[in-house]
């Protein structure tokens, strides 16, 4: 919390700040930060009352979602980050500062606290259940979700969990996630949307996706699992060590024996490396921190390792990791980092 910029936070940032969710959630407790940021700046007083309007507006809501409104909330969400003025684009064109707070809560949602999802759960109603989370780069979180299913989100990912009238467990994911999928004594089943036309059917079972970049990479640990690919009539099944790659631009897919501990290692602070290529290294530092890795010798790439090293959630350390044992040196100017020979 205290490294955080709240001066540049917009009133949607500001209200998915798991820190001040809990000041408005819980005003019986003291919170001496908030109140001395509050009193300390004075003329964010307009910006504060618009969060914390969001926060509570969106507590309780009851979200039922059916299948094209599941794409209809993923699209407003997206579009109210992505859209979102910064706070001094907001100063210099007053007319975007008064936006629908409709819109300021679909940004929200992405964000919003467990709390919600397990005042549903716990209420014994027949209601759809909305737990939903989000984590930034250079980030990772573990998630208890009503069902007691773990889940532990990389960095930059985001997911979305329901339980519709079927009593049926759904989850949309964008990003990355490793699923220990709690089986329930009335074999509810628990379905993994990707949105990019491939989903994970289970029971219980334990399982990796990362569904971010150009393919969907499903690994499973223990158990089975079912895909459904492309709406195509026919599933396909895998056992324990076993991977699926499903192109997302052609829909091509090809299914392979790995070792599964090679591809959850992140979940334990692990960069597990076989024949990894500064490609490969482009990749996670995109994933995990938001970098853009700009290679200035193409010889390079030639150059693969194996091994591990543990993953530092610190940007410059980790780069400095890397170019370690690729034997390179970098500079950083914003958000890329040139790579270059010694």
């Amino acid at each position: 919390m205290a490294g955080n910029n709240y001066l540049t936070y917009s009133a949607s940032q500001l209200a998915m700040d798991e820190s001040f969710q809990q000041w408005v959630l819980h005003p019986d407790l003291k919170n001496v930060f908030w109140e001395n940021w509050v009193a300390q700046y004075p003329e964010k007083t307009e910006l504060v009352d618009q969060a914390r309007s969001l926060v509570l507006g969106i507590r309780f809501r009851n979200y039922a979602l059916a299948a094209d409104e599941k794409e209809e909330l993923w699209e407003r969400i997206w579009s109210g980050m992505a859209d979102e003025p910064t706070q001094e684009q907001q100063t210099a064109t007053p007319t975007r500062k008064w936006m629908p707070l409709a819109r300021y809560a679909a940004a929200v949602l992405a964000g919003i606290i467990l709390m919600a999802g397990w005042h549903y759960y716990n209420t014994g109603k027949q209601r759809p259940v909305v737990v939903s989370a989000h984590t930034r780069p250079g980030e990772t979180k573990q998630l208890q979700l009503p069902d007691s299913s773990v889940v532990i989100l990389n960095a930059n990912s985001k997911l979305l969990y329901t339980v519709n009238n079927k009593a049926e467990r759904e989850v949309w994911l964008d990003g990355e996630a490793f699923f220990n999928v709690k089986h329930t004594s009335a074999n509810q089943p628990f379905t993994v949307h990707t949105y990019d036309n491939l989903d994970v059917k289970v029971l219980g079972t334990r399982f990796n996706v990362n569904s971010l970049g150009k393919e969907i990479v499903v690994v499973l640990e223990t158990g089975r699992i079912m895909l459904n690919i492309d709406n195509k009539a026919a599933a396909l099944y895998l056992k324990p060590g076993e991977m699926i790659r499903y192109n997302k631009g052609d829909g091509s897919f090809a299914k392979t024996n790995v070792d599964p501990s090679q591809y959850t290692a992140w979940k334990s602070g692990k960069l597990v490396m076989e024949d990894f290529s500064l490609t490969d290294a482009a990749v996670f530092m995109k994933q995990v921190f938001g970098k853009t890795l700009i290679i200035s010798d193409s010889q390079l790439l030639n150059y693969k390792v194996s091994g591990s090293m543990p993953i530092i959630y610190d940007p410059d350390t980790m780069m400095t990791q890397l170019s370690k044992v690729f034997r390179t040196r970098f500079n950083q100017r914003g958000d890329e980092i040139w790579i270059h020979k010694k």
